[in-house]
């Protein structure tokens, strides 16, 4: 798999986390979840936006990585991934917001017990030494909330705010090394 599809295997994995967490309970089929915007959800029931990329300050990558025994790859990106997850319900009315309540809960506790994740499986972590996508609910204020809901002519409707971090971005850059095979050790008269 190429290295830059890192932002879509996160939001993929998101998917995945959200169809496991509400099919069949809540939710009759898995195309009623989807990546869309808010002004762009079509049928999907549940939209998981990506909203925002920043690179990630916290993590300062410097070293060149070994590849083989002759190549090195540049220091690699990171990246916080902000996401809304917005509800689009068709269902009846008086029954509409208990569903939302419902989902919302259900939402908010599958990506608790998932809150860190492998980036390759997108399976529950724990191995050590992997570097693992982490979920986290984002707090904003209601305006910067509002800001975001982008969809003309609509009012705001509550969402989700999460990000995920740090996702790698690795550098497509490399450069040839030329390793020590021999060591020549001479000394002179001067030397002892």
């Amino acid at each position: 798999m190429a290295d830059y599809t890192k932002i879509a295997d996160t939001g993929n994995g998101i998917l995945m986390l959200l169809k496991e967490a509400l099919i069949p309970e809540l939710l009759n089929s898995p195309d009623q979840i989807g990546l869309c915007s808010p002004e762009d959800h079509g049928d999907f029931t549940v939209g998981v936006w990506l909203y925002d990329i920043e690179e990630d300050t916290s993590i300062q990558a410097h070293e060149m990585t070994s590849i083989g025994r002759n190549a090195q790859r540049y220091p690699s990106t990171y990246l916080t991934l902000y996401y809304m997850i917005t509800l689009y319900l068709q269902s009846d009315l008086k029954y509409r917001a208990v569903q939302e309540h419902q989902i919302f809960g259900k939402v908010i506790q599958a990506f608790r017990d998932k809150a860190s994740m492998d980036p390759q499986t997108f399976i529950p972590a724990g191995e050590p030494g992997s570097n693992n996508i982490r979920f986290q609910m984002h707090r904003l204020e209601m305006e910067e909330k509002v800001r975001l809901w982008t969809a003309p002519n609509s009012a705001y409707r509550t969402s989700l705010f999460y990000t995920a971090s740090p996702v790698e971005i690795p550098s497509a850059r490399k450069k040839t090394v030329k390793r020590v095979q021999e060591i020549d050790y001479r000394f002179t008269g001067k030397d002892i």
